[in-house]
Parts: structure tokens; sequence; C-alpha cells
């Protein structure tokens, strides 16, 4: 799923860093700073949860460049820490995967790609959820975890194949052979994954998820 830049024009990837900065620095502007930086914890856990993001991102299996898969995990990264701070946080991700070997040139569309993206489908589902369906633990959890997971997985995958169709770096027919096939059999696990986490941290740490409260979830 990581790009490299012999996949995109180089003036695509250019565009990237442009859309990236600006992206970045809102949530920069928008980031709970305050509360953040009063509450160690809260530090702690950010940090223990993009390392945990940043090793389940620099292991892929896939058959090809760009076309494999790894378990994002964005979703309840999202749930945990919002939008701003969840768009910091798979930016600084971004960064050490490309550390570890990948291409800078390609860097601002893998941040955009794989963590940006998935992390502003889970917030907008999650906001949507929250708004227009009833207060309810078992809504939560299927929806703003398990199918959002799969929702923003999808989404991630749709707009891969669709920048390498338009880049003809592939084919549509190799990709619909070689690669989407497999693509049900990742976005079940990728749903699976976040709703069993959110699912524990309910259960065991509530207080890490800022978009969920027991007193509106199980109280009422």
């Amino acid at each position: 799923m990581n790009l490299t830049d012999s996949l995109l024009p180089a003036d695509l990837l250019l565009f990237a860093n442009f859309i990236w900065v600006l992206v970045l620095l809102q949530a920069l502007r928008q980031a709970p700073w305050q509360a953040f930086l009063a509450q160690p914890n809260l530090q702690h856990v950010f940090l223990g949860a993009s390392v945990a993001l940043f090793l389940m991102w620099i292991f892929e299996a896939g058959i090809r460049p760009a076309l494999g898969f790894h378990f994002l995990g964005v979703t309840v990264y999202t749930l945990m820490f919002g939008w701003s701070l969840g768009v910091i946080g798979v930016s600084l991700i971004a960064v050490g995967v490309t550390l570890t070997g990948g291409d800078w040139s390609a860097l601002a569309m893998n941040a955009l790609l794989l963590g940006i993206l998935p992390v502003s489908t889970s917030y907008g589902i999650y906001r949507l959820v929250h708004r227009y369906l009833p207060r309810h633990l078992f809504i939560y959890i299927f929806l703003c975890a398990f199918f959002n997971a799969m929702v923003a997985a999808g989404t991630v995958i749709l707009t891969l194949v669709t920048l390498l169709v338009f880049a003809e770096s592939y084919t549509f027919d190799r990709i619909s052979n070689e690669y989407l096939p497999f693509v049900p059999l990742y976005l079940l696990p990728e749903g699976m994954l976040n709703g069993m986490v959110t699912t524990a941290l309910i259960v065991l740490k509530p207080g890490w998820l800022k978009t969920y409260d027991d007193e509106i979830y199980l109280k009422n």
C-alpha cells in the first residue's frame, strides 16, 4: 500500500506536499494542546498508540510495489485522539516509516493516503453516527469502530487503485486480477481489529477514548 516515487508523476507528488502541509497546519491549529500538555498520561498513551501503529505499518504483504496490505489501525486511533491529533500522529508515523526505507518524494502522498484520508473518513463517520443515531454502546462499537474501519480501509484502497490506474502504473485488468480479489479478505480483519481494540478499551480504559463516555453510552 506504500507508494514509491516511481509509481506516480512527479508533479502529482509535489502537489501532495502542498495538500499535506495545509491539512497538517489546520490540525496543528485545532489540536487541544493545553489539555494534551497538561496530561502526561495522555502523552504516554499517544506515544504508545503511535508506536503500535508504526509497527503495523512497516510490515506489509504484497505481490507488487504498492499492491500490498497492512493493518491501518487508524479508526481506533482516531476514536482515541480525535481528528487533529490523529492527523498529527499519522503524519509522524509516515515520516517514521519513510525513515525505515521509504521514498521521501512519496512521503506526502503516503501520509495523505494511508493516514489523513482514513483518519478523516473515520472521524466523519463517527460524527454522522454521533449526530443522527441513538447513543447506544452496540452502535458505537459496530458502526464507529468495526464498520467504520472497513469503510476507511476501503476508501484507501479505492483511492490507491484510482491513482495507480490514472498514472498508468498498472492496468485496471492487472489490478482487478491480482489485487482486488484479496480486498475482502483484508477489510474484514481490519474491521475486527479496530472493533476488538475499541471494545477492550471501553472495558479496561474508557478514558483513553476521546469519543466515548460511559455517561452517554451506558447510563442512557
